[in-house]
């Protein structure tokens, strides 16, 4: 209860007007709760009151002068994972957490990457040229020799040749329209544009078309001189712009390829061949271009006008090839397996020191990564700057809090993975993973578990928001037409071990510029980016930091943890009912019956709202021992959609509700496995095995939530 720690606000209080910030009010110097407003979801309403005073002594601390020293200090030199200039990363953000009174501890892991050792593209026809695969420095770029050439991290190497043929955004469609039009690509090097999918998507489709190499550039309609002034005189892309960027299948798992689902804590931990690496398996060479040099290949090109909606923002007209553009693109790249470096803050709790929240943000970076991802990253440490201040003055979680800093996110979520993985069953009691990726800009998002979404809105409540007259939270449905839409997690950040491999509760917190897209993986997103274009005053970043803060404390602090799920079941229930539909649309009849998964889902939510109701009244009663039932099942609720069996074609994954999509690789899958096996595999047999696993999950979550299972 939060009265036992009663006697350290006494001494916070007294203290906090010269450590806060000097707008922060004089907390009273008695041991009495502030008075506050409504109760806080998942709090007594003396909780409430107590929570809302750490919670003003907590949001005086985060400072946009901090935030800029931050920035200045972190991003001073590239940072790709496993790299000398991460190695000194990992350094300053051990010393930061030091400084702040806090005991940081690097956890070394091994992991197979890649780096390249020769990168050469030449246009070999119609006429010949050199193509630079790397952009220009500025003059305020130090270290500039350390940014890597253009990458796609774990492509494979090869030395190809041929003619080229345009493919759109490479997306399994634009194959299939591509063949449709006569147009093979089989022997040829693909030349696609970002966006739609992850970049990983690409050359997989490409391979299985019979391309031998791929080249992927950034469009000026998508990132560049099509959406605005481009760096350094406006946010977007310029010509010479190159993003980076893994192609590991993703989709399949994270981590470590060689060691999927086990940790690679040490040199000598077994491991696949790369040859056996899901992950690794049905690519071909793929090299990341700019529109600089994208260019005159496009130009060069003869054939077929592309179709409607394929022509991008160069001044020509797009065609699809063969004919025309010749290229020889040698691509050497070393692969070994490396060390890689998480660093982690472990603030035990008072009353509950084995359930954990755990707030992670990745610190490695394509090159300098002031918005990917160190304005994460400097949230994270922002936090623990004041939570540091508030221990030194005897405040203490009621959970255990960790804050993390991931390395090797980029090239897989490597480090956060390797992590979830060792920690194993651990994360039984991890009570929710917060995760931060991109958070320094004016536009708020939000993706969550649907049991979290109410925690997320309650949090942007609590936070004003820079150059409005309102919070986050007003700010966030301005920019949404009167919405405040919450997307649920998929795939391409460090959630994904936690939630959809462990089933752990997540919530992935961030904001963003106009024109952030024009830096990502650039050696462009650097700090003179952030400071002229993303956040100047760097005031979201503090905003930020207190957001999440807030949302973070509130997981460690509940009486009862504020988890819904009856918007969660009914959720399951809309996709189980388009999950039917489609099958009528697409197949013409019902081949997997999921009625019986429906009206399970609907016992469900009615067993959740019971839960809800009994969860008011333990706290009007303030019945500490009825909190701890409720919040193990509050807790085993999100695990219960997981299966052991993991996913059709990817075991890896275990979630049953939401997955990557294995044709978009980012975005959400809903029942992916009922899906995949449906739709993607053609395997009826799967899918029905699929039903009979999902509708045990979902009694399993209905009877965790009810009476009882109270043990």
């Amino acid at each position: 209860m939060f009265r036992s720690r009663t006697p350290a606000l006494a001494a916070l209080s007294a203290a906090a007007v010269t450590l806060a910030a000097a707008t922060l009010d004089a907390a009273p110097a008695t041991a009495q709760p502030a008075a506050g407003n409504d109760p806080i979801a998942g709090f007594t309403a003396q909780g409430s009151r107590w929570q809302r005073q750490y919670e003003k002594l907590f949001s005086a601390l985060p400072s946009p002068q901090v935030a800029r020293s931050l920035d200045a200090e972190l991003s001073s030199e590239p940072a790709v994972t496993t790299t000398t200039g991460d190695r000194h990363r990992v350094r300053r953000i051990v010393e930061r957490f030091a400084s702040y009174g806090l005991k940081p501890q690097v956890k070394t892991y091994y992991a197979y990457t890649s780096l390249p050792k020769k990168v050469s593209l030449r246009m070999t026809a119609p006429r010949s040229a050199t193509l630079p695969v790397k952009e220009k420095r500025r003059p305020w770029q130090k270290h500039f020799d350390e940014v890597i050439p253009a990458h796609n991290g774990l492509s494979p190497s090869g030395d190809v040749q041929g003619e080229v043929v345009y493919a759109n955004y490479g997306r399994p469609q634009d194959f299939e329209q591509l063949e449709k039009a006569g147009v093979s690509v089989k022997g040829k090097i693909v030349l696609v544009r970002y966006g739609q999918v992850f970049r990983g998507i690409k050359p997989r489709d490409a391979a299985r078309y019979g391309a031998k190499g791929v080249l992927i550039y950034s469009d000026p309609a998508d990132d560049g001189f099509g959406r605005g002034p481009v760096y350094p005189d406006g946010p977007w892309r310029a010509s010479d712009g190159i993003q980076r960027g893994s192609v590991a299948q993703i989709q399949l798992a994270s981590g470590d390829p060689l060691t999927p689902g086990w940790s690679d804590d040490s040199p000598g931990a077994r491991r696949l061949k790369p040859s056996e690496a899901p992950m690794l398996q049905g690519l071909v060479p793929t090299l990341p271009i700019s529109y600089g040099a994208a260019e005159p290949l496009l130009r060069s090109l003869t054939g077929a006008q592309a179709p409607d909606g394929w022509q991008g923002g160069l001044p020509f007209t797009y065609r699809l090839g063969p004919g025309g553009t010749k290229v020889h693109l040698d691509l050497q790249n070393t692969f070994q397996v490396r060390k890689l470096w998480d660093v982690t803050v472990t603030i035990p709790g008072s009353e509950r020191p084995d359930q954990e929240v755990v707030l992670g943000a990745h610190h490695d970076a394509w090159a300098y990564g002031s918005d990917d991802n160190l304005s994460g990253t400097e949230n994270v440490l922002q936090i623990g700057r004041a939570l540091g201040t508030l221990l030194k003055q005897g405040w203490r979680p009621k959970r255990t809090v960790v804050l993390a800093t991931w390395d090797g996110e980029e090239y897989g979520l490597f480090g956060s993975t390797e992590y979830a993985e060792q920690q194993g069953e651990r994360l039984r009691n991890a009570v929710a993973y917060v995760n931060m990726d991109g958070a320094g800009g004016s536009q708020f998002g939000a993706e969550a578990t649907p049991a979290l979404d109410q925690s997320v809105i309650d949090a942007a409540k609590e936070v004003a928001w820079p150059g409005t007259n309102g919070t986050a939270y007003d700010a966030w449905k301005a920019q949404n037409d009167g919405r405040t839409p919450i997307d649920r997690i998929g795939g391409g950040s460090d959630f994904q071990a936690f939630f959809q491999r462990y089933g752990v509760p997540a919530m992935n917190l961030g904001s963003s510029s106009p024109g952030s897209s024009g830096n990502y993986h650039c050696s462009c997103d650097d700090f003179y980016w952030m400071s002229h274009f993303g956040d100047p005053t760097w005031q979201y970043h503090a905003a930020m930091s207190r957001l999440v803060g807030i949302a973070t404390l509130r997981l460690a602090d509940a009486d009862v943890i504020a988890m819904r799920y009856s918007p969660y079941a009914a959720e399951t229930v809309q996709y189980l009912t388009a999950f039917t539909e489609q099958q009528r649309t697409r197949l013409g009849k019902v081949v997997v019956d999921v009625s019986r998964d429906i009206d399970q889902a609907k016992a469900w939510q009615k067993a959740a709202d019971a839960l809800q109701a009994r969860a008011q009244q333990a706290l009007g009663k303030g019945d500490t021992a009825e909190f701890r039932r409720l919040n193990a099942k509050l807790m085993e609720d999100e695990r219960d959609l997981l299966t052991p069996a993991g996913l059709p074609g990817r075991p890896w994954y275990r979630h049953q509700i939401y997955a990557p999509g294995m044709d978009t690789g980012y975005a959400t899958q809903r029942l992916p496995g009922l899906n995949d096996a449906l739709f993607l595999q053609n395997d009826p047999a799967t899918a029905k095995a699929y039903e009979a696993r999902l509708y045990a999950s979902l009694r399993a979550a209905t009877r965790t939530l009810t009476p009882e299972d109270d043990g």
